[in-house]
């Protein structure tokens, strides 16, 4: 286990990573941490402070300086964030004018931190200088990358008595990276287990939080070094689910102990973006206007495998884009953003989807009805642009074309049966009988004709609206909605609990559906109670259904498919 924490710490980068994670270490060994690293401000060389724990009888103040990786000669003395330049700048500058009344009683440790370890060739340049300026006041410390492995490995997982059998886990999840299902399977048993031990109180569910905060990032770092990240990103979106039901209690809380909960779920959040970026931005984003390109990344000649791949990567997409309009809403219900309240990072999301839909048709066919979830959380996203409400329009309109055709020629209409085996083998006969049996109940046709009436009814709706009427007569259109038992198992990601809403009647102008939204969305039910609703976390209720592969309920976005009047149409290769 120590490897494996040495290793994370080697490969941790300096900035966003190693002094993030040290203030979470230091307070789990007890340290009250009274400063952390912050851009802007001058920090005088001081990453983090922190006052120690009561040692006999004295306190004392720690002044971390952080360097990633090892200590070589170029760091030492780098100009102006060398380590020398470092330690100059907290004797002149911190020490006299940054340490607050209340602890200039202290005896101070000025401690060096580094990811790896110190290099022979400044060893004496180190030891010269930590001999000429320690006092009687000041002295100085090295915390090298195997010792801060060792209070990990002795430390974090130890509390809480974490057993070796979840220790194992987590070992086998890193073992296995380059199988990222059987990684992922590993790494849930391990955030179970954690779940699970005794989170009475406050105390222990921020300790269990950081646990939960470096096992994922300790799976992360190492996935980037392998340069295969998918078990990091799929492992990041389930932690954040776990924990939001281990702290959801925690979040409105205004102590100080649920205050730090609910900062370390900020971390959280920060971490699973990283993991998004190096995932998306790296390698997925920059193929996505190639004709084909990712379609032919998919390893598999699977006509199924691409699909499915490809809807996977449109709603990682579209989820990322719903976390960055979150912030624009302060936590609020959906609505339409201006242009001048859209930031540049979603406009840039929006127009990546455009490309990946250009780019690979296989988008405008989905295989199963349960891609509705997806298809939705793009909708949802787009269509919160006032920009790219008509982009969403028009994609819905060729989605109804594709299904249409797809339905009256079996071919891979979307089947109500979501497992590979069966997915793989549809359709597996042509037959009327079959066809029936395979779409008798649909989420996804209300909610293509929904975005496609944006602007009222087009060509591609009326006529859809009549292929539904007589061809589809044994289809229950039906939408998903939250029930009493949701809130209890959404964010464990069970999927038997909440309501049908089922006879969602299909009409050209979208009309008749609207009316029995506004009807069902205004009531106060068990949607308002779900804890992200009610907290203004919405986008964790987005994750939670895609997780548990349930529909988005309709309360969240229906003020989006109310007709604003025309819009002009958008040109995706403008």
């Amino acid at each position: 286990m120590k490897l494996v924490f040495r290793e994370y710490l080697a490969s941790l980068r300096e900035r966003n990573e190693l002094d993030v994670v040290l203030p979470d270490l230091l307070s789990e060994l007890g340290f009250n941490v009274i400063s952390r690293p912050s851009t802007g401000p001058r920090q005088f060389g001081v990453d983090v402070a922190a006052v120690s724990p009561m040692e006999g009888s004295e306190q004392k103040l720690y002044l971390f300086t952080i360097k990633q990786g090892d200590l070589t000669r170029a760091e030492w003395d780098a100009v102006p964030q060398g380590v020398r330049t470092s330690i100059n700048e907290i004797l002149d500058g911190y020490i006299t004018k940054r340490i607050s009344p209340q602890y200039e009683s202290l005896k101070i440790v000025i401690c060096l931190c580094f990811g790896g370890s110190v290099k022979e060739a400044v060893r004496d340049n180190l030891t010269g200088i930590i001999n000429r300026e320690s006092t009687d006041r000041i002295s100085f410390q090295e915390w090298n990358g195997d010792y801060m492995a060792g209070l990990l490995a002795d430390g974090l997982l130890q509390h809480q008595h974490v057993s070796k059998t979840l220790q194992s886990r987590f070992q086998k999840s890193i073992a296995m990276l380059d199988e990222p299902d059987v990684s992922v399977q590993h790494f849930t048993a391990l955030i179970e287990g954690l779940v699970k031990a005794d989170n009475q109180e406050a105390p222990q569910r921020l300790a269990t939080l950081r646990q939960m905060y470096i096992c994922l990032s300790v799976l992360f770092v190492w996935a980037r070094a392998q340069d295969n990240l998918e078990a990091p990103y799929r492992a990041s979106e389930l932690v954040i689910l776990r924990a939001w039901e281990l702290v959801k209690g925690d979040i409105e809380a205004a102590s100080v102990g649920h205050t730090r909960i609910g900062l370390t779920f900020d971390e959280l959040l920060n971490l699973h973006t990283k993991i998004w970026a190096e995932l998306m931005e790296e390698k997925i984003l920059p193929i996505a206007a190639k004709r084909d390109a990712l379609a032919c990344s998919v390893n598999s000649h699977s006509a199924i495998d691409i699909n499915l791949k490809l809807f996977e990567i449109l709603g990682r997409i579209a989820v990322r884009g719903l976390w960055i309009l979150w912030h624009q809403l302060d936590g609020n219900g959906l609505r339409v953003l201006d242009a001048s309240e859209v930031p540049d990072d979603a406009s840039k999301l929006a127009f990546h989807i455009a490309e990946l839909i250009k780019n690979n048709r296989a988008l405008l066919s989905p295989v199963a009805d349960e891609q509705v979830i997806e298809i939705t959380c793009a909708l949802m996203f787009l269509s919160m642009m006032r920009e790219w409400r008509s982009y969403a329009r028009d994609y819905c309109d060729e989605l109804l074309n594709y299904y249409h055709f797809n339905f009256t020629r079996h071919h891979q209409y979307p089947t109500i049966h979501s497992s590979y085996q069966e997915l793989i083998r549809h359709p597996q006969a042509r037959t009327e009988e079959y066809r029936a049996q395979h779409t008798k109940g649909s989420a996804l046709i209300p909610i293509m004709l929904l975005w496609a009436t944006l602007d009222g009814e087009t060509g591609f709706s009326e006529r859809f609206s009549r292929f539904v009427r007589s061809e589809m007569k044994h289809c229950n259109q039906q939408l998903w909605m939250p029930g009493p038992d949701t809130e209890t198992l959404l964010y464990l990601s069970r999927p038997s609990h909440g309501l049908a809403l089922c006879d969602i009647p299909i009409t050209g102008d979208g009309e008749a559906a609207r009316r029995i939204l506004e009807r069902e969305c205004s009531a106060d039910g068990d949607y308002t109670r779900l804890s992200a609703v009610r907290l203004g976390h919405w986008p964790v209720l987005v994750m939670a259904c895609r997780h548990s592969r349930l529909p988005i309920p309709p309360q969240l976005w229906f003020p989006l498919v109310i007709k604003e009047g025309p819009a002009p149409s958008l040109d995706a290769d403008s």
